[in-house]
């Protein structure tokens, strides 16, 4: 897509997510595809599980078991919007399956994502800056809607100072919230978000299977050493295989293979 003609394409989501903290962007991954995409995703999900369980849970990446999912990862408007809040050199920081079966249930658990997850040990103190400093994304593989649990987000509460899991906040994480809605879109659809609005898992009271993956991106210069599952490398030769611009988000993973671009 030429460059004018993709900045004007991208100018209302970046506008969306610059003052509503969140926006959906639509046929990421094509009609013709999603499915054989969404098969890998729910098949490989007991692969990992068994993997980690035998290996450990630090041993090998999740988009290690997924590269179908992978060559997605690195889509030219995703990327644009995502590039006009981090600036142009990004990484992946976190990918994990977000897969949930019939009649899940769940009331709320509101949070921000990382860097700014206040139940987590490495987390941005409040109040947070304005700067953004992380985007989280959340790809649809089945139609999300209110019938299965669309993800619950709090529009314009990633500027808001105080936060659900604020101690001293008064706020609670796991009730609905004034002014919280779901966001909803088809298969393939890809939900992005500014790692500090308020969000939650939803219910799914259908008879179906709701499943998602669930990526995080992150500016060059954000320290992402901070052990755990998203420090696990990916074998060199799954590498290989991604597409150069999806290598370019998971450089920093790869196993047994000298950096072209993060050096």
């Amino acid at each position: 897509m030429a460059t004018d003609n993709l900045s004007e394409t991208i100018n209302p989501y970046v506008t969306q997510m610059r003052e509503e903290g969140w926006c959906v962007l639509e046929n990421v991954i094509p009609a013709d595809v999603v499915d054989s995409v969404r098969e890998e995703v729910e098949t490989s999900e007991a692969d990992y599980s068994q993997f980690s369980k035998d290996n450990g849970r630090w041993e090998r990446n999740v988009i290690s078991f997924m590269p179908r999912f992978a060559e997605h990862l690195a889509n030219e408007q995703l990327l644009a919007v995502i590039r006009e809040l981090l600036g142009p050199q990004v990484r992946i920081s976190q990918t994990e399956y977000k897969i949930r079966p019939p009649h899940y249930q769940l009331v709320r658990a509101y949070h921000s994502d990382f860097p700014y997850d206040l139940n987590q040990k490495w987390h941005i103190t409040q109040p947070f800056p304005t700067a953004v400093i992380g985007i989280t994304t959340l790809w649809m593989l089945t139609d999300f809607t209110t019938e299965n649990g669309g993800t619950w987000i709090v529009p314009k509460s990633h500027i808001d100072l105080r936060n659900p899991r604020g101690k001293e906040d008064g706020i609670g994480d796991r009730n609905p919230l004034e002014g919280e809605m779901q966001a909803v879109g088809s298969a393939g659809s890809v939900l992005i978000m500014d790692s500090r609005i308020w969000h939650s898992n939803a219910e799914n009271p259908s008879d179906g299977r709701r499943t998602a993956v669930v990526v995080r991106y992150a500016p060059w210069w954000l320290n992402l050493e901070l052990f755990g599952v998203n420090t696990a490398k990916i074998p060199g030769e799954t590498f290989d295989k991604f597409p150069d611009d999806v290598k370019l988000l998971y450089e920093h993973r790869a196993e047994d293979r000298e950096p072209a671009l993060w050096v």
